[in-house]
């Protein structure tokens, strides 16, 4: 079955899952759809007239995110609506659902009190943990329907492979009816998740209503996702009353805090009595009931197993195998993807195996050996997996991973590509899985890191012969783990590339520069220089190169603190990668040359720059760069006395990266607010903007916003201790002066400290402390003219100056007469 087979049913899951609020100015393109799903825009034509023809997509012109003129958009209808639900069923999403508990549901009393006596407690996570098939998952879907009422319930399963980013679709699924999109675009920004910034935009979709999640199989999360996980449970529940129930085979993901409530329920086998009425409800197991409860050590699943094939006599440990040995090893190859996939399988694709004669899988299902979902899908029992691969060889499993990668190829989804990909590696069909990787790059990134992924990188370059599709797999590696921030381990996967030849000029000049790239990023320039060197010997065999040569140098030279040496690198890279149209060097040239400028040229060569980029960036579908232009133009408009233009730029780019969970520049908004209402004299606007921002910037661990911002409230609350008289306000400003000052010390020497050590003279001046403020005013003063900053210094000495000449020449006369 080819992958346009289920284009029609994605479309529909995406504009349902990304629709915009109503009152939304904005709608949902073909160009975006393309985007998501990985097709180009003009093969999107045909299924989406067809869509629209059968009624399941409303069409009508309106603007869209980042583009120019209208363009034809798109809404889900009632019958889209209705037809995606019942079609969903055999599309491999990815998805998961709260799974419905045994019923009737015996035993777990005492569990379930516990549980509930938690539960009672809002702003908690509870973590249940015990060995598999004792109805961990069981017991948790049990107490969910008790507790959900009122609530919003999202359930989420950890597999071998998931990410952060697979987290986050997941959760903006879940909350996609509350008409909030903002996690929904989120999943699509090109950089990594982060834990604080989703749990921020989470709390805006939930907005007052209440959240009960549930993690389940945590044992199986990589070290990046338990990370992101914990982060993201504790940012969440920071003075809030969701709940997360965490369940894993083992011990809690993390300890107690002062912030968050943890609780810890092991789960052991269900009691003698529950045990009993458990099995005699399907049949019984009479005098074989002592031997295999003990056996079991009461757990649900084996004594379910024992029950349901009375002819085998064992005790439970040894349960799984014999059930096992029952089947064909025709039959074992037939079930055996439901055995080694991520997620349930639709019993139509399980069915379409030769080995498995009809009617089989309900035997199967029958025996306990395979279960069915509330879906119509069919998933292994976790107790008889490790009896079922004891049965086959590497080639039967070989031949099973390449069943599901046929399967996997029936979607374009992000996490379909990705599916398909490892199963391909692991199906061994080496050439196939780097076809794959080199077609499918981007997508197969696009979910972020897993350590499943990395190791699928990993092992493929190993096991390819030296050529280009070996050094195109460690390059791949090295840019997840780049986006990773693993910086160290990028250089050396890249240098592994360098090796792997036959040398290609072109892919070796490159590694080269990427290499430098992570060096300065790492702060290790003298390095980076010696690196550069090696890539200069090669020399720009293409014209792509010598933009990246010229970006390169520019890096070099920001990383050593020469401004203007970065800007003419920044400029010759920006025009020379326009003029060979590639445009992501030339965006990313452009924006560095612009924040440069600024502080080089003035602002009006940075103002035309911007202007010039910004269409570029808009087109190029870049809302990263599209912002950071936006906040240059703000900063810009800000300081040459544009209040209104900057004010109109700083709402634009706080509503847009709200509503795309931008946080980092949410927070540089807030703050460049904070500026113009100093200069507008609305002290209480600012402040109140100010404490945003600073709350922000202290989650993101921006300390140069934080530093800032702090500086810029000391200003605020200055100037409203001065009209109201309350030196508690003055007080309060002088701490956060020197708190901002503390912060921005931590950093390379910047305008920003500069202005902090103004604002804070300003304010000891204020409170009469000639010695602190003549210490504050001379450090600004000392920063701006090292800085070049002509405009501080000389709005120091006109505003300042003269009331500090004064405060001094009191104290020197009071000091004088006593």
């Amino acid at each position: 079955m080819g992958a346009q087979t289920y284009l029609p049913v994605e479309i529909l899951d995406y504009v349902e899952t990304h629709a915009p609020p109503a009152e939304s100015p904005y709608g949902i393109s073909q160009r975006e759809l393309a985007k998501a799903l990985g097709y180009h825009p003009c093969s999107m034509s045909r299924p989406l007239d067809s869509l629209v023809r059968e009624g399941l997509l409303h069409a009508a012109k309106g603007s869209v995110r980042d583009g120019v003129r209208k363009q034809f958009t798109y809404r889900l209808t009632e019958a889209g609506r209705s037809r995606l639900k019942r079609e969903t069923r055999e599309v491999p999403l990815l998805a998961g659902e709260i799974p419905p508990p045994p019923h009737p549901f015996l035993g777990r009393r005492e569990e379930l009190d516990q549980l509930l006596s938690f539960s009672r407690e809002g702003g908690s996570v509870t973590f249940i943990s015990g060995p598999p098939g004792m109805g961990k998952t069981a017991l948790v879907s049990r107490h969910l329907r008790r507790v959900k009422q009122g609530r919003i319930p999202f359930w989420f399963t950890v597999r071998p492979a998931s990410s952060p980013r697979q987290f986050v679709s997941a959760l903006s699924h879940a909350l996609s009816f509350l008409g909030a999109p903002q996690l929904a675009y989120y999943s699509q920004v090109p950089r990594p998740p982060v834990a604080r910034e989703v749990a921020d935009l989470t709390g805006r979709a939930l907005d007052d209503r209440t959240l009960v999640a549930v993690i389940d199989d945590v044992q199986v999360a990589g070290s990046d996702l338990s990370n992101f996980l914990s982060d993201f449970v504790h940012a969440l529940l920071q003075g809030q009353a969701h709940q997360f129930f965490v369940v894993s085979q083992e011990g809690p993901l993390f300890g107690e805090s002062e912030s968050v409530r943890v609780h810890h329920l092991t789960i052991g086998g269900l009691d003698r009595a529950s045990a009993h009425d458990l099995t005699d409800r399907q049949g019984g197991l009479a005098d074989r009931f002592e031997s295999i409860y003990q056996s079991s050590l009461g757990s649900p699943l084996l004594l379910q197993l024992a029950v349901l094939n009375p002819g085998i006599e064992t005790d439970a440990s040894s349960l799984p195998s014999a059930v096992v040995k029952l089947l064909t090893l025709e039959e074992v190859r037939g079930v055996l993807p439901v055995v080694l996939a991520n997620e349930p399988l639709p019993l139509t694709f399980v069915a379409e195996s030769a080995e498995l004669r009809p009617g089989r899988i309900q035997d199967l299902t029958k025996s306990g050996l395979l279960h069915r979902t509330t879906q119509g899908r069919v998933e292994i029992l976790q107790v008889v997996r490790g009896a079922i691969l004891e049965r086959v060889g590497p080639s039967e499993q070989r031949d099973a991973h390449l069943r599901l990668a046929s399967f996997y190829s029936r979607s374009h989804r992000p996490e379909a590509v990705r599916e398909r990909f490892l199963h391909l590696v692991d199906g061994e069909s080496w050439r196939h899985a780097a076809q794959l990787l080199a077609q499918q790059e981007r997508v197969i990134l696009r979910l972020g890191y897993s350590e499943t992924l990395r190791h699928a990188l990993r092992h493929l370059s190993s096991v390819l012969p030296k050529g280009s599709s070996k050094v195109r797999v460690l390059m791949t590696e090295a840019t997840l783990l780049k986006a990773h921030s693993d910086y160290s381990d990028a250089v050396l996967t890249l240098r592994k590339a360098l090796e792997a030849g036959p040398p290609d000029p072109r892919v070796a000049a490159e590694c080269h520069l990427s290499v430098v790239d992570l060096l300065v990023r790492l702060r290790q320039v003298d390095s980076a220089r010696a690196e550069f060197a090696q890539a200069q010997a090669i020399g720009a065999v293409s014209r792509r190169l010598q933009a990246f040569y010229e970006l390169t140098e520019g890096r070099l030279s920001e990383g050593a603190g020469d401004q203007l040496a970065a800007q003419l690198r920044y400029q010759s890279a920006f025009e020379l990668a326009r003029r060979t149209r590639n445009i992501d060097l030339a965006l990313e040239g452009i924006a560095a040359w612009a924040r440069v400028a600024e502080l080089q040229s003035g602002h009006d060569v940075a103002l035309r720059l911007i202007s010039e980029a910004l269409p570029e960036a808009r087109a190029a579908g870049r809302v990263d760069i599209v912002l950071n232009l936006l906040m240059l133009r703000a900063r810009a408009y800000t300081l040459t006395g544009r209040g209104s233009d900057a004010e109109v730029e700083f709402k634009l780019v706080r509503s847009e990266a709200e509503s795309l969970g931008y946080m980092s520049q949410l927070t540089y908004a807030l703050s460049g607010l904070t500026a113009l209402e100093l200069v507008d004299r609305r002290w209480k606007e600012a402040a109140s903007h100010a404490k945003q921002a600073i709350g922000l910037a202290e989650r993101l661990g921006n300390d140069l916003v934080l530093g800032y911002t702090f500086a810029l409230l000391c200003s605020a609350e200055l100037r409203e201790a001065d009209e109201r008289g309350d030196r508690g306000l003055l007080d309060d400003a002088i701490q956060y002066g020197e708190r901002g000052i503390e912060v921005l010390q931590r950093l390379p020497p910047s305008d920003s400290l500069a202005l902090a050590h103004g604002y804070l003279a300003e304010a000891y001046t204020a409170r009469r402390d000639a010695t602190r403020a003549r210490a504050s005013f001379d450090a600004a003063n000392s920063l701006a003219r090292k800085l070049k900053l002509d405009w501080v210094r000389e709005n120091l000495e006109a505003e300042l100056g003269p009331r500090l000449a004064q405060l001094e020449s009191s104290a020197k006369a009071t000091s004088t007469a006593s």
